[in-house]
């Protein structure tokens, strides 16, 4: 490998050369080498390459369709490394899939485990606060409660904010062991300063024999004119991940 100086700057592949910049400098190889298609499909040395570009390909998927099960709320909180962080955390779950073989695990069966819903527990969807912090108020998340905020005042909400209004729910994800999506969500509450009291936000009848991320969300709102409108800040975060 060589490094170019002086004003000419190429980039791509010339005469057998390929030029290219490497941390700000531009270096020239002879092109050619590396991996090919053809030798990646068939060649047994490769049997590792081709088993973790099936998996990746499959968390993908996975991460295509979770996504999915969070519009529209994704339109209006967004967070430009979301997608590279699902896809991390997507991959570190699937690779806790006790049942298949190297190549075929996936994360629907990743989240059967303790340890792969453990990875997803308290994963915050959004850029900037936790849920909590967010609330500015403890909460708790079960089963057989769902979520419940003890003694809210809803004037702490507002700090720092133009925003009149904060609209709460839960959305589950549901994922059977063929990978299959579908979402439930509960009851929407819509706080204002001068909301006091406890909040409790119930789970739905959701179907067994399913793992279940619960993500909590809570987007701000403004009056105007007595119509509300949604503002681009708010929390998701998952509050709890169960194998029902």
């Amino acid at each position: 490998m060589a490094k170019g100086k002086g004003i000419v700057r190429l980039s791509g592949t010339i005469q057998g050369l390929t030029f290219y910049f490497l941390d700000g400098k531009q270096v020239v190889r002879a092109a050619g080498g590396g991996f090919n298609g053809e030798a990646i499909k068939t060649k047994a040395s490769m049997v590792r390459v081709r088993e973790n570009g099936s998996e990746f390909k499959r968390c993908m998927h996975d991460v295509a369709f979770f996504k999915e099960m969070l519009q529209p709320y994704l339109l209006f909180l967004k967070d430009g490394k979301l997608h590279q962080r699902l896809v991390r955390l997507f991959a570190q779950v699937k690779a806790l899939d006790p049942f298949s073989a190297r190549g075929q695990r996936n994360f629907a069966l990743g989240l059967t485990t303790d340890e792969g819903r453990g990875l997803l527990q308290g994963f915050v969807l959004t850029q900037g606060a936790t849920f909590e912090n967010t609330l500015r108020h403890s909460f708790s998340f079960d089963f057989a409660i769902g979520l419940h905020v003890p003694n809210c005042l809803g004037a702490s909400l507002f700090v720092d904010t133009p925003a009149t209004h904060f609209e709460l729910v839960l959305r589950f994800v549901m994922l059977d062991t063929s990978a299959q999506f579908s979402y439930f969500e509960s009851e929407k509450i819509m706080l204002n300063g001068h909301f006091t009291g406890d909040v409790t936000l119930n789970v739905p009848t959701l179907p067994e024999g399913h793992s279940c991320v619960v993500v909590a969300i809570g987007r701000f709102f403004q009056e105007v004119n007595g119509s509300l409108y949604p503002m681009a800040n708010g929390v998701m975060e998952v509050v709890g991940c169960g194998l029902l």
